[in-house]
């Protein structure tokens, strides 16, 4: 019995039945899980029964297959991401780490650059910006099967820290399918067939899909819509095979009456890609090579965020100017439409050719040395970023546009080497997967010096016995290796950072005498040179059994990630005039080369000092991780016609941000700007340190009624700890602390302290000559300092969140009609399993499990 992993797993045999109102079923067995190769290194690998089983609407839904990742409910409505070994879906280093190829093609994020600014954090309307690629294009009825390496891959893969997902589209002869899903808020169809050519000119297959998702059913302004469609062709060669694929989606995004939203508002998303990739085989039978592997791919996008939202009540003043000093500014209207368009075009093409040389060495010596290059390029020519500089949303006042057009294209080089060595003696067998990588990033922006990724797995089978005993199998294996991770286009090339200050403002209405003047200051510091690569280590113990029947794979595993990207606030200090205001009517101030002017004369002015506050990318995260994962086989139960799996995982995260971040008050000191900016290491509430503990099971009774061609799926997901908490571990000696009420330090824990306030002091901060001076304790009861030193708002911020043991049922049900039809039904949470638990840092009830969640789905194939 092969080991299995994930929802369930489905036993059959060839039965003629009595007659009845049904034809004669015909059940095989049928694999619905997601299976765990005993070989190197840790995978899962997830066949079309188990893809068409769970009902997923889209890729990031199969990961629930996998151990220990917990059942989520389908939402089209929000970007997904593919997250591996995350103890949440909601894990943007996970998802940017994690490589999907699909037909050998990379899907890349790196270059989106969907964002109201470059290097900024804030996000427009469903972008995946700095996160994971949004799987949400890839449709699960497209897909033959994926392969997800959880521990150490190949050296093959590169620009990943996290894992590998392999899809494999449908190709070759498929018969005619066609797949209806209804839920209460998705309406999802596809349709393919495959075809043999004729006169042997190889295959060719066909297939398109539809998604249609509501948000809310009362609120059909709000929807998603994704429409794919797939091509694949074929042809095998006396000594070679050709492939080429080609995948389409055009996916939107739109929010037209959303909560709070007025009549003409909308936030609209486009989505479009064109993929395509040529892969194949030439086996040539020499001495010194066996054969020659090539593959070239190329994808081209177009995404474009519009949005047109209304602002009333504003009083504000903008410029527009991209030079730097003294402007004239504009008036804003008091109530208006602010129209936004980001445009992006992301473009990657990538070619790689591998050598194979397969041979025996000695009787029991099997070796495969593959030698590769890769070289691939990528970039965006979209237009990029458009608004109207006299209607500009609030979060454009201050920005610039910015054609991504100027961003330069990002090259990369590998080259690789790797050995598979499999050795057998006596009743043991040895299997050493061994490679190194070479990495080469070139970017006009930054000098990237080659580096070296050395990775293994080796498997060693101390016990196989096919037939008889208790044992009859006993392997064991171990992995490491190094991973590395290219910067995003956004970090690379961050665009300059704009403070207008408002240096003059008149208006006199009743005679139409209009005049600011904002001080406009520019900065190319958004730019970090020092910007390097993350690297993920990672190391992985396992051991694989099976006692008469019973089937047992476990794995342990910690991985440590160091220099993950982050954006972090910095600041440069500045100075500007500020002009005397006039408060009589009928004044004529205008602006000219020496300044404003009154009647001729100079307006008095004072020089004030005050910082540009911008995001800057820096390499601060570091998360360190370590679990167990395992999946038990406990066989079929022929008395019961049911198979039983046990599956589940612990995992810890532990991960810390190490970057200083500036802060300044918005306060006035002696009637001037404040003169000092803090530097910390935290911000919000105090803290750079979030930990998570998760330890959950899944019991699966899988049951089949061969009668009648029916199958159930019933899964218990049980949460055994859920723990997690925020904290603040100072790398400056500067930790957080208790104050009371005047501010002074007093005696005790503030991580479990619930009675006093929490402060913490910068670490340095900046005067007005940009100088960066320490931060000492006794600067916190001085009045000149007193505004620099944060409090966590909350007497609870540090208590650790730990919810007791918490239950989920999930149910699915086939039914084959004949031997064309299947009808399927699933649910989520079947009892409605919420229970409430309290929030010791938030102070709140929490519901915790996903909501009741059905569906129901036909397909039909002959």
């Amino acid at each position: 019995m092969a080991l299995q992993s994930g929802l369930c797993k489905v036993w059959g045999q060839t039965q003629t039945l009595r007659t009845d109102s049904l034809r004669n079923i015909h059940l095989q067995e049928v694999v619905v899980t997601a299976v765990q190769p005993d070989a190197p290194g840790t995978r899962s690998v997830i066949g079309q029964e188990a893809i068409r089983h769970i009902q997923a609407t889209e890729l990031s839904g199969l990961s629930q297959l996998l151990p220990g990742v917990l059942t989520r409910n389908p939402d089209l409505n929000v970007p997904a991401a593919f997250t591996i070994r995350s103890a949440s879906y909601e894990d943007p280093t996970n998802a940017l780490g994690t490589a999907i190829l699909v037909d050998g093609v990379r899907m890349n994020n790196n270059i989106n650059l969907q964002q109201t600014a470059l290097g900024a954090i804030g996000k427009l309307f469903n972008s995946s910006a700095l996160s994971g690629f949004d799987v949400r294009s890839l449709s699960p009825s497209s897909i033959e099967t994926v392969e997800v390496i959880r521990g150490v891959p190949s050296v093959r893969y590169g620009d990943v820290t996290s894992g590998v997902v392999l899809v494999k589209s449908k190709a070759g002869v498929q018969p005619y399918t066609a797949g209806l899903r209804f839920t209460a808020s998705e309406k999802l169809f596809s349709l393919g067939k495959g075809w043999a050519l004729e006169k042997n000119r190889g295959t060719i297959y066909l297939g398109a899909d539809y998604a249609l998702s509501n948000l809310d059913n009362r609120q059909p302004e709000q929807t998603f819509q994704r429409m794919g469609l797939q091509v694949a062709y074929a042809k095998d060669f006396p000594s070679a095979t050709f492939r080429l694929n080609f995948r389409g989606y055009h996916m939107q995004d739109k929010d037209e009456k959303g909560k709070n939203m007025l009549d003409g508002e909308y936030q609209k998303t486009v989505n479009q890609g064109l993929s395509f990739s040529m892969n194949g085989q030439w086996n040539l039978g020499k001495v010194w090579i066996t054969s020659l592997e090539y593959e070239a791919g190329l994808t081209y996008g177009y995404q474009k965020n519009r949005s047109s939202l209304y602002y009333s009540g504003t009083q504000q003043v903008t410029t527009y100017e991209t030079e730097a000093g003294e402007h004239a500014g504009v008036f804003l209207p008091p109530n208006y439409f602010s129209d936004l368009s980001v445009e992006g075009k992301p473009l990657t093409a990538d070619a790689s050719l591998i050598a194979n040389l397969r041979q025996s060495i000695y009787n029991n010596v099997y070796n495969h040395f593959s030698l590769g290059v890769k070289a691939g390029m990528e970039g965006n020519h979209g237009e990029g970023i458009s608004f109207n500089p006299l209607a500009p949303s609030t979060e454009m006042i201050g920005a610039r546009a910015r054609s991504y057009r100027d961003i330069p294209f990002v090259h990369q080089y590998a080259a690789f080497a790797e050995d598979r060595l499999t050795l057998r003696y006596g009743g043991m067998q040895t299997e050493l997967q061994a490679g190194i990588r070479f990495n080469h990033l070139q970017v006009k922006s930054l000098h990237y010096t080659p580096t070296v990724e050395p990775r293994f797995n080796l498997r060693q089978v101390l016990w196989e016995q096919k037939e008889g005993g208790v044992l009859n199998s006993f392997s064991i294996r171990v992995g490491w290796g190094l991973m590395r991770k290219m910067p995003v286009l956004a970090y690379l090339y961050p665009d300059k950072a704009y403070t207008d200050k408002n240096c003059f403002t008149y208006s006199d209405v009743e005679n139409g005498r209009r005049l600011t003047v904002l001080h406009t200051f520019i900065t190319d510091k958004t730019f970090n040179p020092q910007l390097r690569l993350p690297v993920n280590n990672k190391l992985e113990l396992g051991v694989n059994l099976k006692i008469k029947g019973v089937t047992a794979d476990i794995v342990w595993f910690r991985e440590r990630l160091r220099n993950g990207y982050c954006s972090v606030q910095q600041a440069e200090p500045f100075s500007y005039r500020r002009y005397a205001s006039l408060t009589d009517k009928g004044e004529h101030p205008e602006l000219t080369a020496e300044g404003v002017m009154n009647n001729g004369e100079l307006l008095p002015y004072t020089t004030n000092t005050t910082f540009s506050l911008y995001m800057r990318p820096e390499n601060g995260v570091e998360q360190r991780k370590e679990g167990v994962e395992y999946t038990i086989d406990l066989g079929r139960w022929k008395s019961l016609r049911s198979s039983f799996l046990v599956s589940g995982s612990y995992i810890k995260v532990r991960e810390k941000d190490h970057a200083l971040s500036a802060y300044y008050p918005q306060v006035e000191l002696n009637g001037k700007p404040y003169p000092y900016v803090g530097i910390y290491e935290a911000t919000g509430l105090l803290s750079n340190l979030w930990t998570r503990q998760l330890c959950s099971s899944r019991f699966q009774c899988i049951t089949q009624v061969p009668r009648i061609g029916l199958i159930t799926t019933l899964t218990l997901q049980a949460v055994w700890m859920d723990k997690q908490r925020r904290g603040m571990e100072s790398d400056y000696d500067n930790p957080v602390y208790l104050a009371d009420e005047n501010g002074y330090r007093m005696d005790g824990n503030p991580m479990t302290d619930t009675e006093h306030r929490k402060r913490l002091n910068p670490v340095y901060y900046l005067d007005e000559e940009g100088t960066r001076h320490r931060f000492t304790p006794e600067m916190a009861t001085d009045k000149r300092f007193a505004d620099l030193v944060m409090d966590a708002g909350t007497l609870t911020a540090f208590q650790e969140d730990s919810f007791g043991a918490y239950f989920l049922l999930n149910l699915r049900v086939t039914k084959r009609i004949g031997n064309h039809v299947s009808v399927a039904f699933c649910a989520n949470n079947l009892t409605r399993a919420n229970p409430k638990r309290w929030t010791q840092s938030t102070q709140q009830y929490s519901l915790l499990n996903p909501d009741l969640y059905y569906g129901a789905e036909i397909n039909i194939r002959f």
